[in-house]
């Protein structure tokens, strides 16, 4: 078994080729970046790659049985163009909503060349998808599917402790988020439909907002007949208002200003730049899907819940644990075989469901599924 990771430098990558060396140990991992380093797991060695390049890319992902793209989103469609042309099996972190629907484009190129494409296989999109799938399978139509995450950290350090990819963080506070209403898919202002919501503990009560989302985009194309779907995100306040200042102060723009860098570069290389606290992380995740429908013709509401702390041994939080672990697990079932539809697909329609979910136990991320009298949020 050969599996490529791209991006591999990257903090998410790192728990993907833990996970691979624990999990996985006779596979042989190509740990693949642009930037030069050492892979710190027995079974992974380093390659130079460029993703801007797609004939490169294609070079080294031939031969693999299946590739990783943790590259930032923007990225993926190239990627997606590099393993097409190698015929690997591919899957990604997620293309927030928009790069997820040109990524929906390449969906009969990846049939007609007999290559599954996984999308969003990390935390959310992902686990939450696999949740909203399990629960579907028990519905005769799905009307409505609502994602909520809570994220704390008790253990935040430093002017901007981030969770994940600054880059996408920006975005998501920074775009317009896109929900479906009504059987409508229609943008909403960022950072708007601010409520509070009660997630169990240690999570707790917390504020969330809408946010851009691959979620919105996979739950209509695998849900006919959807009426309802939206994302909302719970962070610390602190960390919350920090995001918002800097992005309403313009530190998202993207366009070049004083010396020919833009105030987001400006931004993205402080934040590079903080030194890391140090000790053990110490967060939570708690992962939500509600779902809404029909068993024969009765209403009926659903909901599926994963709440994830930090993997003491391993040394990584729950942010990056729940995040690098699924795409890990969606490398071996492509390498295997075992999800192997050609096409574009999404985790709700086409993961093993018992299979995901008893791989997660294994790291101890464990979801649940209740029917709800009341969809409380």
């Amino acid at each position: 078994m050969r599996i490529c990771v791209l991006g591999a430098a990257g903090a998410m990558a790192e728990v993907v080729l833990k996970d691979l060396e624990v999990f996985a140990p006779e596979a042989e991992i190509t740990a693949a970046d642009f930037r030069e380093f050492v892979p710190k797991t027995a079974n992974a060695r380093f390659a130079q790659v460029d993703v801007r390049d797609e004939a490169a890319t294609a070079r080294l992902l031939a031969g693999h049985d299946a590739v990783l793209n943790c590259v930032t989103y923007y990225w993926n469609v190239p990627v997606m163009r590099a393993a097409l042309a190698a015929r690997v099996p591919y899957s990604d972190l997620g293309g927030l909503y928009h790069g997820t629907q040109r990524q929906f484009e390449l969906h009969e190129e990846f049939v007609a060349a007999g290559v599954p494409a996984l999308l969003g296989m990390g935390s959310t999109p992902g686990i939450t998808n696999a949740m909203a799938g399990f629960l579907a399978r028990e519905l005769d139509a799905v009307h409505e599917a609502h994602v909520r995450v809570g994220c704390l950290d008790r253990g935040a350090a430093g002017p901007l402790p981030i969770p994940y990819a600054l880059d996408t963080v920006l975005d998501e506070f920074a775009l317009e988020p896109w929900i479906v209403e009504q059987g409508r898919a229609h943008p909403v202002p960022p950072r708007s439909g601010e409520e509070e919501i009660d997630f169990p503990p240690p999570v707790g009560r917390m504020r969330a907002i809408y946010t851009l989302h691959s979620e919105v985009a996979m739950f209509a194309r695998s849900f006919p007949g959807l009426t309802g779907a939206s994302f909302k995100v719970a962070f610390e306040p602190a960390f919350m208002e920090k995001v918002r200042f800097l992005v309403e102060l313009g530190f998202a723009n993207r366009e070049p200003r004083v010396g020919g860098v833009s105030p987001r570069q400006m931004l993205l290389a402080l934040g590079a730049a903080q030194t890391s606290p140090g000790g053990l992380p110490d967060d939570c995740d708690c992962l939500r899907v509600d779902l809404t429908g029909e068993i024969d013709g009765r209403s009926v509401r659903r909901r599926g819940e994963a709440l994830i702390g930090p993997h003491r041994e391993w040394g990584f939080g729950a942010g990056a644990l729940d995040t690098g672990v699924p795409l890990a697990i969606a490398g071996v079932l492509l390498a295997e075989g075992t999800v192997a539809t050609p096409g574009v697909l999404c985790p709700e329609t086409a993961l093993p469901f018992e299979r995901f979910f008893a791989e997660l136990e294994k790291r101890g991320i464990r979801a649940s599924f209740s029917e709800q009298d009341r969809l409380g949020e």
